[in-house]
C-alpha cells in the first residue's frame, strides 16, 4: 500500500457493533472502555440486528495507543512484507500511532 493512502486508525478492530451500548455506537464514548472519547477511527459497515449499519467509532487516547500498540506487535510478527529491517508503511503508521511521542 502506498504510505499516503495509510490511515492507522482505520487498520484497529473494534468490538462487534451489535454487542455495543448505543452511547459507544454513536461515538460520544470510547468504544473500547467506554471513557470520554476524544479521537476518530473513522467509519465503519456492520451488521446490527440484520441490518447494514454505518457507525463512527471514536476512542479515548490510552485506548487508541494500547490497540496500535497490540496491533502493531502482532502485524511486525505475522506480516510477510514486514521484515525488522525494511517495515511496510502499515506498521510504521501503527508504531506511530501507539507509541508516544
Amino acid at each position: 500500500m502506498h504510505p499516503g493512502f495509510v490511515r492507522a486508525p482505520e487498520l484497529l478492530p473494534t468490538p462487534t457493533a451489535a454487542d455495543l451500548p448505543a452511547e459507544r455506537l454513536a461515538g460520544t464514548r470510547c468504544v473500547w472502555c467506554g471513557g470520554a472519547a476524544t479521537d476518530a477511527l473513522n467509519a465503519r459497515l456492520s451488521v446490527v440486528k440484520g441490518e447494514l449499519l454505518r457507525w463512527e467509532p471514536r476512542s479515548c487516547l490510552p485506548c487508541l495507543r494500547r490497540e496500535a500498540e497490540r496491533v502493531y506487535n502482532i502485524h511486525i510478527k505475522s506480516g510477510a512484507r514486514c521484515t525488522h529491517r525494511d517495515y511496510c508503511p502499515d506498521s510504521k503508521a501503527l508504531y506511530e500511532l501507539g507509541m508516544p511521542q
